[in-house]
């Protein structure tokens, strides 16, 4: 009885330490999240837009990419064609912060939830790694008290924080179907639409890397047995909500091949990222940022903190390790190694920045505990035993 009361003691602050500074964060803005009045604001917003580098290409005003978001929100809620005024990636982004300004007037409010939904997925995840509720913990406090995280609470709306819960979740519900036998149907279903949305909000090349992990698991394992299957048979339902971020798109009369041919200019539009291979590595490693404008200055950027290189370093250790031992894998493990590799394989063949980092580092931080428990517990404790 007294272990249990000192475990629930310990989870209590750990959980508190997690939430702690990012809800002192939101608290710090609530001005931004919670107050009205965005109809007043659009007006502003348009005539920014109209005078931006997105219309004009003589002497235009730079807006960022927050104001931007801001009003396409609006723009959408209004029931402009999506394709009019956005070519680089697909609408459902803006939609949700649409969705945000029809329930708040208000384009940030539902980033916070949005974030704290990433948190809950990550836990999941960590505690399916390490079958232990606490352990699972300790990756998430050090990613809930990332200045990158608590950064995207304060430049909003961004599309990489509305896309992030999504990706978690796209691999927490492919790993309940690998679990989950009874409900694999379910499961997978569930995965394939949570992969819908990644490919609904950005660019598609990142759903492509999510895909790749999952289905690297099948082939890893040689397992193409009825699971396989059940997964590729989900796979659709992806597409289905593709075509239903164009619904507006598609009713003023564009067909579903055009809306492919949408995909591929915005595919051919990010072909122009493609420089500064492998700066990523020198960005996540050594905290120098190839950047590509203007001289492209090598620069620091403010969010990088010692515990990236020490992630990768320990991941990579960990990866050696497992491969010297021969030691088996959990399912959990082997996805989270899987999209650790396919992601960071697609960012080191473009242009690098730490915004595009959010979906890598609390698996790069579940990947270096495991190895740290793992040592521990062959080194340490069962000596000790």
């Amino acid at each position: 009885m007294r272990k249990r009361y000192i475990y629930k003691v310990f989870f209590f602050i750990l959980l508190l330490a997690i939430i702690w500074r990012p809800l002192l964060t939101v608290y710090s803005l609530r001005s931004v999240y919670f107050s009205g009045g965005y109809a007043k604001q659009y007006p502003q917003l348009k005539s920014a837009y109209d005078s931006s580098q997105y219309v004009k290409k003589k002497n235009p005003g730079i807006i960022p990419d927050e104001t931007f978001e801001s009003f396409a929100g609006g723009i959408f809620l209004r029931g402009l064609n999506p394709i009019l005024i956005v070519h680089e990636h697909p609408p459902l982004g803006r939609y949700i912060i649409g969705l945000s300004i029809f329930l708040f007037d208000n384009a940030t409010t539902l980033i916070p939830p949005l974030l704290f939904i990433s948190f809950l997925g990550i836990f999941l995840i960590a505690k399916m790694t390490f079958n232990n509720t606490i352990l699972a913990l300790f990756p998430l406090l050090i990613y809930a008290n990332e200045q990158l995280v608590l950064s995207k609470l304060d430049y909003v709306p961004l599309l990489e924080p509305i896309q992030l819960p999504f990706i978690i979740f796209t691999l927490y519900f492919f790993l309940k179907g690998l679990m989950d036998k009874k409900k694999i149907a379910v499961w997978f279903s569930l995965s394939s639409c949570m992969l819908g949305f990644v490919i609904s909000i950005r660019f598609f090349i990142l759903g492509i890397a999510v895909l790749t992990a999952m289905l690297g698991y099948f082939f890893l394992r040689r397992d193409f047995s009825k699971t396989f299957f059940s997964f590729l048979f989900s796979l659709p339902l992806a597409l289905v909500v593709l075509l239903l971020s164009y619904t507006k798109t598609i009713q003023d009369g564009y067909s579903i091949l055009q809306i492919f041919g949408v995909q591929k200019y915005i595919f051919f539009y990010h072909q122009s990222q493609l420089v500064n291979r492998f700066s990523f590595w020198d960005l996540i490693l050594f905290n120098r940022w190839h950047t590509w404008w203007a001289d492209q200055k090598i620069i620091s950027d403010s969010t990088w903190h010692i515990g990236w290189p020490i992630a990768v370093v320990l991941t990579v250790v960990f990866l050696f390790f497992i491969l010297k031992e021969k030691r088996v894998l959990n399912k959990a493990e082997t996805v989270v190694f899987l999209w650790v590799f396919a992601y960071s394989a697609l960012l080191s063949v473009g242009m690098a920045t730490t915004r595009y980092f959010l979906p890598l580092l609390p698996f790069l931080y579940i990947l270096a505990f495991d190895f740290i428990i793992h040592i521990w517990r062959r080194y340490f404790y069962e000596k000790k035993g």
